[in-house]
């Protein structure tokens, strides 16, 4: 074998190395870079407005938001500071709920986190306000549940307590475990 044919074949490994090297760097790239597209969001919005009506073609609710972020492959939208209100077949607004953020999720389950304030909009509701840490909302029942600390103020009571039962669409409220309740008596 001559010199020249050695040098040829010994060029043409050397490139062969160097392109599957380049090759192999090149997927863990992709790979990685996909995997970072994966935690960043699919779209984020400024000041959302959201309006949702029920099968019969009422308005069910509205959810406003300081910020939106939508992340695809988790099937889930984050919110900044949201402003839930629902409404009754009358399209009267019943309650507001309000949080620090918020999450929403394929299923139509909407947690929110931080200072959540559910508030009546109905003045002759007995159940006027709802205070916690965290709560979670089945947005299609009006369930609402919260593991943590709930304060509850209504007209002429206050209850205090752990872990929430309700639903929004029929105004009650279950606190089930260390529950203390004043009364004020009305003349």
């Amino acid at each position: 074998m001559s010199n020249a044919r050695k040098w040829i074949i010994g060029l043409l490994a050397i490139i062969a190395l160097v392109l599957i090297g380049w090759n192999i760097t090149s997927s863990d790239n992709k790979s990685a870079s996909s995997a970072m597209s994966d935690q960043s969001p699919t779209y984020t919005s400024e000041t959302s407005k959201t309006t949702v009506y029920n099968p019969q073609g009422s308005l069910a609710y509205q959810l406003v938001s300081k910020q939106v972020e939508y992340f695809d492959a988790q099937q889930l939208t984050w919110f900044t500071q949201p402003v839930l209100t629902t409404y009754d077949e009358t399209k009267r607004a019943t309650w507001v709920l309000t949080a620090d953020k918020a999450k929403l999720t394929q299923d139509r389950m909407l947690y929110l986190y931080g200072h959540v304030v559910v508030q009546s909009q109905l003045s002759d509701s007995r159940l006027q306000r709802l205070t916690t840490d965290s709560a979670q909302v089945n947005l299609v029942t009006q369930d609402v549940t919260s593991n943590d600390k709930v304060n509850l103020q209504g007209i002429g009571f206050e209850s205090n307590g752990m872990k929430l039962r309700g639903n929004l669409r029929a105004k009650t409220a279950e606190l089930l475990e260390k529950v203390n309740t004043s009364y004020e008596i009305q003349k």
